[in-house]
């Protein structure tokens, strides 16, 4: 088995969703239901998340990643990120390396919308 088939079957296992077209729903429904409370940074760091999870319905990223892709400090990343999990956009897996046995970057899945 390849590398790129054991971590499509490694992130497959987080999401809550069968397809992509249901985790794009419940993504545009999240941004929709909370967008008065969404600040533009919130929403394009939410944005990012979607487009890199749409192979595998979840997404394995560095802060640093989303930092550097977006173009803003790492206290942004983590202030966004808690916001989102708050409102129950996303949550935050934590991964650890397989190799190393220690931290490795964050597993993050769209959430389904809450009623």
């Amino acid at each position: 088995m390849d590398d790129n088939m054991q971590m499509k079957n490694y992130l497959e296992g987080h999401t809550e969703f069968r397809n992509r077209e249901e985790m794009e729903l419940a993504a545009r429904e999240h941004v929709k239901r909370n967008w008065q409370k969404l600040n533009r940074t919130d929403r394009e760091v939410f944005e990012l998340i979607c487009s890199h999870s749409e192979t595998y319905l979840a997404v394995h990223l560095t802060q640093r990643e989303m930092e550097e892709e977006l173009d803003v400090s790492n206290s942004t990343v983590r202030r966004v990120m808690r916001k989102l999990i708050e409102l129950g956009m996303i949550k935050r897996v934590p991964f650890t390396q397989p190799d190393t046995q220690g931290p490795g970057a964050n597993i993050y899945v769209i959430l389904p919308v809450g009623e």
